[in-house]
């Protein structure tokens, strides 16, 4: 741990030894390792602070939970499951970062950048990456005003969070990096982001609900997990991967969600996609999504502006459940509800779309039942 880390973590247990308060980071460069978020302290980065966290592994400690990675859909050994963090809290209530300065983290250092992975992303490094903000078990979160830049993987993770407030805030990273999301929301309750910017080089927000196995005596028990009461308005979202994502195919439950008031640039701007790949051995899938919305939509995307997609094999407890309503789309590719034999997909209603894509066909749609369509018009531009 050096000085800069020592005197910030020093501050932060000092106000919550008080009971709680305000730690201020002052103008200038700020080089830190792994930070520990405590209950009732506000981290304030004034305007021209900027956090810097390093740009080797060993610069971080392993401060999320083993525990935490359990489940996580990876081989244990793989670099992306790493316990790296630098700014870090569980089990704390009203916590907040806030201000006008800078976290940072030199994000590019940490991959080589003579390799690419399918010409849009620098190649996976075999070490391990640090993510930018994590926080399991939280209540009372308030995130404002404060830029993200360059974490190489996931910037923000919440797990098991609720009552959380994100506003004004902007996350950027260099778009060569994969695994670089913006914010995934990972059985949460009681989400709100507004006003807010994304730039990100994977997925701008997703929404999670990993499912958490507690390990007993005489075997395993499932403790449920839910996603639910999600605000998501006045967002700008810019990915070469997905603007939003809904689920993965070994998750719990992902339900009441609205995304409104939302301009994406990049390649797919909303994806539900439940591919067999993301499944562990033996496991045919559990996710549950209900009443998602998606309203008041700007997309210019060179892929596909909606892509709900359940493959062969998968067998989901209830999949679907999403409403799209004025959505301007100018695309390379169809919107896509593809359902399994397995896995219908239930219950998708679109309202007032309209644009241009590039494709033959503007729906590209299949095993899908109570499918709505009202007032949609495209026009087939026939270019690439």
């Amino acid at each position: 741990m050096n000085s800069e880390t020592k005197a910030i973590q020093s501050q932060i247990d000092e106000a919550a030894a008080r009971g709680g308060g305000r730690v201020v980071v002052s103008p200038g460069v700020h080089r830190c390792g792994t930070l520990y978020l405590k209950s009732g302290v506000e981290l304030h980065l004034a305007e021209g602070a900027e956090l810097l966290g390093g740009s080797r592994p060993e610069d971080y400690d392993d401060a999320i939970p083993a525990d935490m990675l359990y489940r996580y859909g990876d081989s244990a050994t793989t670099p992306t499951v790493t316990r790296k963090a630098l700014i870090f809290a569980e089990n704390a209530e009203n916590v907040a970062i806030t201000g006008a300065g800078t976290v940072r983290i030199d994000g590019p250092d940490f991959f080589d950048r003579t390799s690419s992975l399918w010409g849009l992303w620098w190649a996976k490094p075999p070490h391990p990456r640090p993510r930018m903000v994590v926080m399991r078990g939280c209540r009372g979160i308030r995130i404002e005003g404060v830029a993200f830049r360059d974490c190489p993987l996931w910037t923000m993770w919440l797990r098991l969070c609720e009552d959380i407030d994100i506003a004004g805030i902007a996350i950027d990273c260099e778009q060569k990096m994969i695994n670089s999301d913006g914010i995934d929301f990972d059985g949460c309750r009681r989400v709100r982001v507004r006003d807010s910017r994304f730039k990100t080089g994977d997925d701008c927000l997703v929404l999670r609900a990993i499912r958490d196995q507690q390990r007993g005596g005489n075997g395993t028990e499932e403790t449920p997990v839910v996603t639910e009461d999600v605000v998501v308005e006045r967002c700008r979202l810019d990915s070469p991967c997905q603007g939003v994502r809904i689920g993965c195919p070994s998750d719990d439950t992902v339900q009441n969600a609205v995304f409104r008031d939302i301009v994406f640039t990049g390649r797919n701007a909303i994806v539900s996609k439940q591919p067999c790949v993301y499944l562990e051995a033996g496991d045919s899938g559990y996710l549950k999504t209900k009443n998602i919305r998606f309203e008041n939509w700007k997309i210019d995307c060179w892929g596909n502006p909606v892509e709900i997609l359940v493959e062969p094999g998968i067998a989901l407890r209830d999949f679907g459940h999403f409403t799209f309503r004025n959505i301007k789309v100018k695309a390379a590719k169809p919107i896509v509800v593809k359902g399994s034999a397995e896995t219908p997909v239930r219950g998708v209603h679109f309202e007032n779309l309209r644009g241009t894509i590039a494709s033959g066909s503007a729906l590209d749609v299949e095993y899908t039942m109570q499918f709505l369509i009202n007032d949609i018009d495209f026009l087939h531009t026939n270019q690439q």
